[in-house]
């Protein structure tokens, strides 16, 4: 038998391929399934080792299920954030295992046990996570000598002497967060909600940043970020599947951005060092930061040494360490005062003590490291948070060679798991009440101060206060609200802590706009059947709760003058969500409203609108034509659901009128102004308000954005191309924004061209649109139910009709004839009054103000209902509720015995400034309706009047149409 070459090699690899395939098979199957059995036989429990991926896929699965789900905050919390452990420890008991991969991970939680194996480190060592490397290749990795060298020469780093050294740092850090949270806060002391994660993560991070580089901690919170970055693309992969050996090596996107930040971050802080060490050869200070304090105890152990520099750390070493820092850190802190602030928000007596003590132990002075060291409430506090949420869940070991615990042998390649989760509430330990939060538990411990408690003791202080400020919004102010209330006569149902009256008055609308009503019935109790039942079961002097704020009702006309004629003491309510649409005349408040009011006004003078009368008409003719193209030319009556067109005349009409010539254009932005109208109501009603709800990035909020963008560029084209001509003397248009700008430029002008008292590009923007939100909305439903009212009432239907026709015969409706409608302005008047477009007048009240024999405290929101003021038999007659059109026969004000109880368009100096425009267009369309059509209500009608902005049908208004 010949050997060749071939042979030879072929045997060689055959070899090496069983060898590695046995290798690959004990790894896999026959090792696992021999460590199964020494556990099993030593009384430990857990499931069967499933070929290569153990309980990995399972402890993923039920991982990514339970982050789907919240929980109840008196709930435990290993379901969630262990679900597996959870279910083993549920099903096997303390002594259980779990498969990691190939590895059992045995559950230690004998006190005496893991004594051991926290005493015997070089049995039970550290995990090393390949992955890891680039973040932790420090003193939490080491193991052996260099981890003895390392914790030798970081250790005084962080003695008591140092850590005082640190405290200015510190107080600069928590300085900077609560000058960021007094931002963000109202100046006038209102509660603010605000996600004080991020603020406390961003703390800890310039905390340790100021404390790490000292003068140079921006250039740290530079190097920080990176590592931050480096930190969420490791865990990244981590989190993502099984360790893939080798992985970190592929040339893919990720690892080589985690190389590049690496090569950067090391960069930066090796010239961080080298400057600090050449200043301290040089003799210069220190500067009692954790770099410098490094540097000093590195520099002493060499020198103690014989100036040997093997037994100290290299610069390479200390780049770990200080990463370390940031790691370790930063992270500890920041979820730590995170949970303490979340319990002390629930237990509010706990809150209250570390209050008093702080308050007992600091006074106004700054933290200081003797007073803090005196905080033995806010101390047991935050032992108490660290039981119940320690900031690791697991600390895990690794045995790498058979060992002896207590009276178990564990084999080699075992993984040992201390469950700190489950030991901090095991009742064994810590009694019955393990899992509920009583820091008195921790009276008798000695305290010590550290990073950590320091950072938690100043943040207290801001942290307690601002919860207060919370507590005072949601329960006391609200309590106290009520029984000043109570005490003046008024009446409503208690206080209900943070929702108030919110979801039953929900409930009560969803229920009520399910239901039509008869022709004949009352309204109130479909559109606002809540404030119905309250008036019913309290009386008009009642109050329902907005949230935490109540909004009180007032009914009495000499009140009303009162609220209406003192703008600056009843202020018109804000609603964020609005700010894209009513950024105007309609939400301004003190000088800036008496400012745009005084530039508007001349718009909307008597003169001003006669010359607006053949646009309106133009907007009439057109419906006109519409409704001859649809109605039957062989003249049999024609069902129509008018409700639309009336929509689309009054937005024409708006447009025209605003933009003369332009109005298509004009058109078009109103076609956006309506999206933007719809998108934001709905929003509005889907829910209560959610602080900073606008700036989510979500569709809608993208589209509302982009919507506003494409409306203002399209606006502020039209008016530089107005203020143009106008600049060239060309002839004004006489369309509201040639009036607008008109009176703009005068109002300037006459302030020798001091441009400030003006209007901006931006405000004449903003007014535009107010045109559309205010004026399109109010004439449209005015007319709709003008038209359902005289269907039901033919002989006013009549009166009106021979009024047009003997006014103007088959002229075109002109100003001074339209003023002569009396009929009509009767008719519309009485519409007005059984269907106002606004249904209430919400003002607020920002400080204590007397109203009548009242004290209305600060907070309270108040109310003029107007639905249920214009049906009061006591100020207009038993024939309320009736369509009586003759009692507006001498005027507005021998109807309301000159008291104020007719409020359409508001009331006061804040009246709305576009009624007269409403009323000459609801004017021009009904008498050209009028001269061309009768009408009645369809048999298909159903009454169901609904408010949405304003008080509109919910289901149309068909009509059958006679032409005449």
């Amino acid at each position: 038998m010949a050997v060749t070459i071939t042979s030879v090699l072929v045997s060689v690899v055959c070899v090496a391929v069983l060898r590695w395939a046995w290798g690959f098979l004990n790894w896999v199957w026959f090792r696992p399934k021999k460590v199964e059995r020494c556990l099993r036989q030593q009384g430990f429990a857990g499931k069967p080792y499933r070929f290569l991926v153990g309980d990995w896929k399972e402890n993923t699965d039920m991982l990514k299920e339970a982050r789907t789900k919240p929980i109840g905050l008196s709930d435990a919390i290993l379901p969630r954030v262990m679900p597996l452990l959870h279910q083993l420890v549920k099903d096997y008991g303390k002594n259980s295992f779990m498969w990691i991969g190939s590895k059992p991970r045995v559950n230690i939680m004998n006190p005496d046990q893991i004594r051991d194996i926290f005493m015997k480190i070089n049995e039970y060592q550290k995990p090393s996570h390949p992955q890891l490397k680039l973040l932790t290749c420090g003193l939490a990795s080491h193991e052996g000598e260099k981890w003895a060298k390392h914790r030798k020469i970081i250790n005084p780093a962080f003695h008591q002497e140092k850590l005082k050294l640190m405290i200015p740092a510190l107080y600069e850090s928590c300085s900077e967060m609560i000058n960021k949270w007094e931002k963000v806060v109202s100046v006038d002391e209102r509660p603010c909600e605000l996600d004080v994660w991020p603020y406390l993560q961003s703390l800890s991070c310039d905390a340790i940043s100021r404390t790490s580089f000292g003068s140079n901690y921006k250039e740290g919170k530079r190097i920080f970020d990176l590592i931050k970055e480096q930190t969420d693309l490791t865990f990244h992969v981590i989190v993502r599947a099984i360790i893939i050996p080798g992985y970190r090596f592929l040339p893919i996107q990720s690892n080589r951005r985690l190389n590049a930040i690496d090569n950067e971050i090391k960069s930066s802080l090796k010239a961080l060092i080298n400057k600090r060490e050449k200043a301290m050869s040089a003799g210069e200070d220190t500067k009692n930061d954790l770099l410098d304090l490094l540097l000093e105890s590195n520099l002493s152990e060499i020198q103690a040494h014989g100036n040997t520099k093997s037994v100290g750390m290299r610069s390479d070493d200390v780049v770990d360490e200080c990463k370390i820092f940031y790691f370790a850190g930063q992270e500890t802190t920041s979820v730590l005062l995170t949970w303490t602030m979340i319990l002390l928000a629930q237990y509010p007596d706990w809150q209250e003590r570390a209050r008093e003590e702080v308050v007992q132990v600091f006074g106004n002075k700054k933290p200081d490291f003797d007073g803090l060291n005196h905080l033995k409430v806010v101390t047991m506090i935050l032992y108490e948070v660290l039981r119940l949420y320690p900031p690791v869940i697991l600390l895990n070991r690794d045995v790498h060679e058979e060992v002896k615990l207590g009276n178990l042998l564990l084999p080699a390649g075992v993984k040992v798991s201390v469950p700190t989760i489950l030991l901090h509430q095991d009742p064994k330990l810590w009694g019955d009440d393990a899992s509920e939060f009583k820091p008195e538990r921790f009276a008798e411990v000695k305290m010590s101060v550290t990073i950590t408690s320091v950072l938690a003791s100043v943040v207290c202080v801001a942290a307690l206060r601002w919860a207060w400020g919370v507590l005072n919004w949601v329960w006391f102010r609200p309590t106290r609200v009520e029984r000043c209330l109570r005490q003046q006569g008024f009446a409503g149902k208690p206080y209900r802590f943070l929702v108030g009256d919110w979801k039953e008055n929900t409930d009560m609308l969803k229920e009520a706009r399910t239901k039509p009503i008869g022709l004949s019935d009352a309204i109130l109790p479909r559109v606002m059947p809540f404030l119905h039942q309250l008036v019913k079961d309290y009386g008009k002097n009642s109050f329902m709760w907005i949230g935490s704020k109540p909004r009180v009702n007032i009914m009495n006309p000499d009140q009303i003058r009162d609220i209406f004629m003192k703008i600056n003491e009843y202020q018109k309510p804000s609603h964020p969500q609005l700010k894209l649409l009513t950024c105007g005349l309609v939400s301004h408040e003190g000088e800036k409203w008496a400012k745009h009011r005084k530039i508007i006004n001349p718009a909307f003078h008597q003169e001003k609108l006669k010359l607006m009368i053949p646009a309106l008409y133009e907007s009439c003719s057109e419906m006109i034509n519409k409704w001859e193209k649809v109605v039957s030319v062989d003249e049999r009556p024609c069902e129509l659901d008018v409700w639309p067109y009336l929509q689309s005349l009054t937005c024409d009409a708006i447009s025209r009128t605003s933009f003369g010539s332009n109005y298509k254009e004009g058109k078009r932005i109103f076609d956006l102004i309506k999206e933007q109208t719809d998108l934001t109501f709905h929003v509005m009603l889907r829910a209560i308000i959610i602080p900073g709800y606008r700036f989510l990035p979500i569709q809608s909020n993208r589209r509302l954005k982009a919507i506003d963008k494409d409306i203002k560029a399209s606006l502020k084209a039209l008016i530089n191309k107005r203020e143009k001509a106008m600049s060239a003397g060309e002839d004004t248009k006489n369309d509201l924004l040639d009036l607008l700008l008109e009176s703009n430029l005068s109002e300037i002008k006459a302030h020798g061209n001091t441009k400030s008292v003006g209007m901006s590009s931006e405000d004449v923007v903003e007014e535009c649109k107010i045109f559309y939100f205010a004026g399109q909305e109010t004439t449209s439903v005015l007319l709709t139910w003008t038209m359902i009212l005289l269907a039901q009432y033919p002989d006013w239907q009549a009166r009106a009709r021979e009024e047009v026709i003997q006014v103007f015969g088959n002229k075109k409706p002109d100003f001074d004839g339209l003023n002569y409608l009396k009929v009509v302005t009767m008719i519309l008047y009485e519409v007005l009054r059984l269907y106002p477009p606004v249904i209430l007048l919400n003002r607020d009240v920002h400080e204590k103000v007397k109203l009548g024999n009242l004290l209305l405290p600060a907070g309270v929101k108040v109310s003029v209902p107007t639905i249920l003021l214009h049906q009061d038999p006591e100020l207009w007659g038993d024939d309320v509720s009736e369509f009586k059109p003759e009692r507006f026969a001498e005027g507005v004000s021998k109807a309301t015995k000159s008291q104020v109880s007719f409020l359409p368009f508001g009331w006061g100096p804040r009246i709305c400034i576009g009624q007269n425009f409403a009323l000459i267009e609801a004017k021009m369309a009904l008498a050209m309706v009028l001269r061309h059509y009768s009408f009645e209500l369809s048999p298909s009608y159903i009454h169901a009047p609904i408010t949405v902005v304003t008080l509109q049908p919910q289901h149309g208004a068909p009509m059958i149409l006679r032409k005449l």
